[in-house]
């Protein structure tokens, strides 16, 4: 029912921007409208991705070999006059009557015309539009979102332009208001009082700086590239040995039985990284210190980027819900892979499995850990 009620509430916001003479142009079109704006280029590429079967069981098969495809990733400057272009709650951009679509896509735009909030003015000679979508704290609005289609984005967006230029940027979009946010702004130098929430306050400006996210699930190899670049050039490598680490999660997706997983990976030398809050430097020292990464699926395996060479990573699913994001990292930044879910795959609706638990075979898993581990630290 709920769905039905937000497909009308969409539908009819929709038909009533289109009577005032809008237009919703889809991601193609909108990279052809910016064609002669573009500053930044960087072309689709492909990652070669080997099958991925189980360590014990060969014929039980993961993930086929896939030659992963991702989008093109653009920068462009636009330039305004009076009234030609505004930037709406949810941080779409309109130029003229033509709403862009610069990420994935524009569905929950209606809630942009619905909202009664009344924003403050605000004026910016440069402006930096680096997000355009409704957090529902489902779908989107998490740590994987924020790193790969915001600060991504920026980093791209950073490299694209002056530093001059930068440094005076207002960047606004609806904020994620958490301290993971907060954390990798300061790291990409983006100064607080030049951070503004969309949804609060209605910024006009004189030059939009615009960039899109192409694949939700396969980000453009130089986004994660510039990522780690500027993040790591801030921290230098671990010293120490290199650990073995199981990742717990408490909310969706935990592991049913993880005291019983807890107790076989501790034989084997891991140490067990709790679910707690952590400041994004911290997370950054855990999987640079890593050198074997066990886990449920889950957000925290965005911080693959920061891990050394020769890692590697055995990521555990549960049958119902198998996206294949983080093995399409790994392979991105040199993390070796390999994954695991007891019993068959799952028939079901793939967001229907979205926050499934998940239970664990320990005899299973001590098979795989005989694979690839010694017992203990050595």
């Amino acid at each position: 029912m709920k769905r039905r009620v937000k497909r009308s509430w969409s539908a009819f916001a929709r038909l009533q921007y289109r009577l005032r003479g809008g237009e919703f142009l889809a991601e193609g079109q909108t990279e052809l409208f910016l064609s002669n704006l573009q500053i930044s280029r960087h072309s689709a590429d492909t990652i070669v991705m080997p099958e991925t079967v189980d360590l014990n069981q060969p014929s039980k098969l993961y993930f086929n070999a896939e030659q992963a495809v991702n989008k093109p990733a653009f920068v462009w400057i636009y330039e305004t006059s009076a009234g030609a272009a505004k930037q709406y709650p949810y941080g779409s951009i309109q130029i003229g009557k033509k709403l862009l679509c610069l990420d994935i896509n524009t569905e929950d735009f209606h809630r942009n015309l619905l909202s009664s909030n009344k924003r403050k003015a605000l004026f910016a000679p440069i402006l930096i539009a680096p997000w355009s979508h409704y957090l529902d704290g489902k779908v989107w609005g998490g740590y994987y979102d924020f790193v790969f289609l915001v600060a991504a984005k920026i980093c791209r967006i950073k490299e694209s332009i002056p530093e001059s230029d930068f440094e005076a940027a207002f960047v606004s979009y609806p904020l994620f208001r958490t301290a993971y946010e907060r954390d990798y702004l300061a790291i990409l130098g983006v100064a607080t009082g030049r951070l503004i929430d969309s949804r609060n306050t209605n910024v006009t400006f004189e030059r939009c700086i615009l960039a899109n996210s192409g694949h939700w699930f396969y980000p453009n190899t130089a986004d994660i590239l510039a990522l780690r670049k500027c993040v790591l050039a801030q921290f230098p490598p671990a010293e120490g040995p290199r650990k073995r680490i199981y990742i717990s999660r408490s909310g969706r997706r935990r592991i049913l039985n993880e005291p019983e997983v807890i107790a076989l990976l501790q034989v084997y030398g891991f140490e067990i990284i709790e679910d707690a809050p952590r400041s994004v430097p911290e997370q950054i020292r855990i999987y640079q210190s890593a050198e074997f990464i066990v886990g449920p699926h889950g957000a925290s395996f965005s911080n693959l980027l920061w891990c050394q060479p020769n890692t590697h990573l055995f990521e555990i699913f549960a049958p119902s819900y198998t996206p294949g994001f983080f093995r399409y990292l790994a392979h991105t930044v040199g993390v070796g892979y390999s994954a695991y879910w007891h019993g068959p795959i799952g028939k079901g609706d793939w967001a229907a499995g979205l926050e499934d638990d998940i239970y664990v075979s320990v005899t299973e898993l001590e098979q795989c850990m005989r694979k690839w581990l010694p017992v203990g630290n050595q």
